[in-house]
C-alpha cells in the first residue's frame, strides 16, 4: 500500500496554530501567575506545571512558532509575491493598509515603552495581580530563599544550624547533607521549600529576636513595586532620614517612586536599597 505523500506546508500552517493557541494560553497564565519569589517558595501550580515549567513552555514554543513561521514563508514565498504584486497593480489599497499597520504597531511600541495609558493600565494591573498571591504563608523571607543552604538558611532566620537541622528530622525530615539547599530536600521529600519555614514558625523555641527579623524580611519581600516612602512607613523610618542614609550610600532620590524604577536611575539593584537601609 503506497503511502501518502505528507503535505508540508499544510503540516506547517496546522503546526503554528497550535502553537500559537499555546503560546497564548501560557502567556495568559504567565501573565497571572504569582511572582517567582512566591512560586517557587510555595511549588505554585496551574492545571498540573509549576510557573517554571509554564515558563519553559511558553519560550519554547515562542521559538517553535517563529521558526515554523519562516517555514511558511518559505512554502508560500511565490504565492505571497504574486498576491503583493496583484494587489500593487490593482490599487493602492494595500498601501494604505500596510501604512495604517505600521503606525498602529509604532504607537503601541512607543506607548509600552512610555508607560502611558491603556498600555501602563494593563501591566500595572498584572503587577496588582501578582501581589496579590502574596500573603504571610507564601512569602519567603527573602526573594528566592529557597535557593539557600539549609546553614545559610538557619543564619537567616537566626537560629543554630544545629536546632533547625534537629528540628527537622525531628518532623520526618533528615538531613544527610548540609549543603543541599531548601528547594533541594523539599524535592526530596515532596514538599514545599515554605514547610520547613512554617516549622521554624511554629516552634515556640524561636526568639522573639528571630521572628522580628523574620518580619522585617517578609515586609521587605516584593519592595520593588513598592514606592519608596510606602517603605520608610513600614519600617517606620521618616523622610528625612531614610533619605539621608541613601545619600551616604551614593543613592540619590529625585522623588518619591517605586523602588524599582530608583534602582534603575542609580545603577544599582533594589535589594542594594534595601541593604543601605539596613532592612535585610
Amino acid at each position: 500500500m503506497k503511502h501518502k505523500k505528507i503535505n508540508w506546508r499544510a503540516f506547517t500552517s496546522v503546526y503554528m496554530g497550535f502553537s500559537a493557541v499555546i503560546v497564548a494560553v501560557s502567556g495568559i497564565i504567565l501573565y497571572l501567575a504569582p511572582p517567582g519569589r512566591v512560586a517557587h517558595w510555595s511549588y505554585w501550580s496551574l492545571l498540573w506545571l509549576t510557573k517554571t515549567e509554564w515558563q519553559a513552555i511558553h519560550t519554547i514554543f515562542t521559538f517553535l512558532l517563529i521558526f515554523a513561521g519562516g517555514l511558511h514563508l518559505y512554502y508560500n514565498w511565490k504565492a505571497l509575491m504574486n498576491y503583493l504584486r496583484r494587489k500593487t497593480r490593482e490599487s493602492f489599497q494595500l498601501r494604505t493598509e500596510m501604512l495604517i499597520a505600521l503606525v498602529l504597531t509604532v504607537f503601541i511600541f512607543a506607548g509600552t515603552y512610555s508607560e502611558i495609558p491603556p498600555f501602563s493600565s494593563v501591566m500595572d494591573f498584572g503587577e496588582a495581580l501578582t501581589d496579590s498571591w502574596s500573603s504571610k504563608e507564601t512569602e519567603p523571607p527573602i526573594p528566592h530563599a529557597e535557593q539557600l543552604t539549609l546553614g545559610e538558611f538557619a543564619r537567616l532566620i537566626k537560629v543554630p544550624e544545629e536546632n533547625f537541622a534537629r528540628l527537622l528530622e525531628k518532623n520526618g525530615y533528615a538531613v544527610k547533607d548540609a549543603s543541599l539547599t531548601l528547594e533541594e530536600l523539599a524535592t526530596q521529600y515532596d514538599v514545599t521549600p515554605s514547610k520547613f519555614y512554617e516549622l521554624v514558625n511554629n516552634r515556640k523555641t524561636v526568639s522573639t529576636e528571630a521572628s522580628s527579623g523574620a518580619q522585617s524580611y517578609v515586609q521587605g519581600s516584593g519592595f520593588g513595586r513598592k514606592n519608596l516612602s510606602e517603605v520608610f512607613r513600614e519600617n517606620n523610618i521618616s523622610w528625612e532620614e531614610g533619605i539621608n542614609i541613601l545619600s551616604k550610600a551614593n543613592i540619590k532620590v529625585i522623588s518619591d517612586d517605586k523602588l524599582k524604577n530608583i534602582a534603575e536611575e542609580n545603577d544599582v539593584d533594589p535589594n542594594e536599597i534595601i541593604n543601605a537601609l539596613g532592612l535585610f
